[in-house]
């Protein structure tokens, strides 16, 4: 019976780490919809340029204030509350937006969008976290991989919806078809455990309670933190908006063609899954603060390369070079910073979460470069991040 009881126990332990690692899937998928589906959207509701970039002002805005509350305090309960009502407000927001012609109604639900993936997304990442602290490597690696393999998904979903014969509008079905699919997240995600604060405390239980603003203060005051906390940061210089900016590159001073340009692109995503795929390998042999040393040279060679050869025949295998080798960072720092507090994920990601001004400020900084001094001059800004990792990387790991 003992036996039985802990099959079936481990069982719902797989279904339910599973269930969480399909979230940044799920949000991969439909964050790309008002994104994607932009067009849709304006010409519904009869949008100007400046309502279009109002609107996602107030969506980075509400998450950079509420996200840095929401990740604090979930540490002090179980964060069932916190991922259940966050997907039940993700779906409540997506009917908002695809139901209103009011564009208050419409700012109001791109706010709560914000708000409420962090609470519903990030919580389970943090839950995640906190299940299995000595995996966190894994883990985050798993969450990578899982965001990064949607990617194509969203444009052919919308292609779709746009193809079939509804009698509803396309932004209308696109909002709603998101709040079912959030909906049934929650609904699904309802009845299985969550690690009890009680679980929690027996995991740490030689860590003394503190006050929710004790703890943070604490957190601040830990310099290796705040190291992987903006190692964690820096990957976001070489995400997206490092990849729009390539393709202007390769556009205006290369003078490639869009054909080309979408093949070249296609490549850098498949680099980016083949790193995360051995990435896995690569932290069984190598300890994590290495291993990145050695990922953001690799990174800053492709770099110099890319921006010093003006040959489309080059640039190839260069941002190939690049999209392998940068995979690893943002996994493998997360992974760290998770590990200077074990149990106290919701902290770790509040201290980082105080990074979000950059990451707001980055495209239009970027922007302002490149209109000003050309836009190889903006993708030089951005090829910096493997040097700032390379001075921000910890010789040695805190045990």
């Amino acid at each position: 019976m003992a036996q039985l009881f802990t099959m079936l126990h481990h069982r719902q332990t797989i279904i339910f780490r599973w269930t969480l690692l399909s979230i940044p899937l799920l949000d991969e998928l439909i964050t790309g919809f008002p994104l994607v589906g932009l067009p849709l959207l304006r010409d519904q509701l009869g949008l100007s340029y400046e309502q279009i970039g109002l609107l996602f002002s107030v969506a980075a805005l509400s998450g950079m204030v509420t996200e840095p509350f929401i990740n604090i305090l979930s540490d002090r309960t179980s964060k069932r509350l916190w991922v259940i009502g966050g997907l039940l407000a993700l779906a409540v927001s997506f009917a908002l937006a695809g139901s209103t012609n009011s564009f208050i109604a419409l700012l109001v639900a791109f706010a709560m969008m914000s708000s409420a993936g962090g609470a519903g997304v990030g919580q389970s990442e943090a839950t995640l976290i906190n299940t299995s602290p000595q995996e966190s490597m894994q883990t985050m690696t798993r969450w990578t991989f899982m965001a990064s393999i949607v990617d194509l998904l969203s444009p052919l979903t919308i292609a779709t919806i746009i193809a079939l014969p509804l009698a509803l509008s396309n932004w209308t079905v696109l909002c709603w078809l998101a709040a079912a699919l959030w909906l049934a997240a929650a609904l699904f995600i309802l009845p299985q455990h969550f690690p009890s604060r009680a679980d929690k405390n027996e995991q740490n239980e030689h860590t003394p309670t503190m006050s929710v603003w004790s703890g943070l203060r604490e957190a601040l005051h830990n310099p290796l933190l705040l190291r992987w906390a903006a190692l964690s940061i820096i990957p976001t210089m070489l995400d997206e908006i490092f990849i729009g900016f390539s393709a202007l590159y390769l556009r205006d001073v290369l003078h490639a063609n869009q054909s080309m340009i979408s093949v070249i692109i296609t490549i850098q995503m498949i680099g980016y899954l083949l790193g995360l795929l051995a990435l896995g390998r690569l932290t069984k042999r190598i300890a994590s603060q290495k291993l990145l040393f050695w990922l953001a040279l690799l990174v800053l060679v492709g770099m110099i390369a890319f921006l010093s050869i003006h040959s489309i025949l080059l640039a190839m295998p260069a941002l190939f070079v690049i999209s392998v080798s940068v995979a690893g960072w943002y996994p493998i720092a997360k992974a760290a910073a998770y590990s200077q507090l074990p149990g106290r994920s919701g902290t770790v990601r509040t201290v980082i979460s105080l990074g979000a001004p950059f990451k707001v400020a980055l495209p239009g900084i970027v922007g302002f470069v490149a209109g000003r001094f050309g836009v190889l001059a903006g993708i030089e800004l951005l090829g910096l991040a493997p040097i700032l990792v390379l001075l921000l990387v910890p010789k040695r790991s805190k045990s």
